[in-house]
């Protein structure tokens, strides 16, 4: 929902609530105290409006876009780190035969380089992402985070890598750009991108 609609809700209910806390003092005057049922309809006016607070800005799609902005700037960040792999060494890890660090990594080359590789699985103490972090592209705690790993697939040649991942919100799961599979292949207008559908993919290189 756009941030202006949102922020216009806010303050119907802000006013609503001031004429609600109005309307109680005025009664709190005429009264020593509240009786039952006045208690049970001022909760009951609270729980409608935190209902309609929560049902607009709804929570679950907040915590999804905040999962897929993580997930991005991870992707993101390995892709960056085998540019400037590649800028230094003039070949990508897994094309990169005399560096040491790079053994697994090199040996799992025709499986990044055919059918893609979850990035979960170049984690090998000689992997690709070893052979990053060795050669000071990446901090050693990027491979701590293996839950937003275990969400990004690689598909790379020997002077190009491509990384995708499934968005978990429904806005990124409409976006124009999820348009793809998770091996980067442009998917049917009819399938992607779809707001319900957690196949679709979103890719950069």
């Amino acid at each position: 929902m756009p941030i202006d609609k949102v922020f216009g809700i806010c303050l119907i209910l802000i006013y609503t609530m001031k004429k609600l806390i109005e309307a109680l003092k005025k009664l709190f005057k005429k009264s020593s105290g509240f009786t039952l049922i006045e208690l049970l309809v001022v909760i009951g006016i609270l729980g409608v409006l935190a209902a309609a607070l929560i049902a607009t800005i709804d929570p679950f799609e907040q915590l999804n876009k905040a999962q897929d902005a993580n997930t991005k700037n991870t992707l993101i960040e390995y892709i960056d780190a085998n540019v400037r792999y590649y800028t230094t060494h003039s070949a990508m890890p897994w094309n990169d035969t005399a560096n040491a660090s790079a053994t697994s990594c090199v040996l799992s080359a025709a499986t990044v380089t055919a059918g893609g590789e979850n990035l979960s699985n170049l984690l090998g103490a000689n992997g690709c992402i070893q052979a990053l972090i060795t050669d000071g592209e990446l901090k050693s705690s990027f491979t701590s985070v293996t839950n937003i790993l275990n969400q990004i697939y690689v598909k790379g040649t020997s002077t190009n890598l491509t990384a995708c991942y499934a968005p978990k919100s429904r806005s990124q799961r409409n976006a124009s750009d999820t348009t793809n599979n998770s091996l980067a292949t442009a998917l049917s207008t009819t399938l992607c991108p779809n707001p319900t559908s957690g196949t679709c993919y979103w890719c950069s290189e």
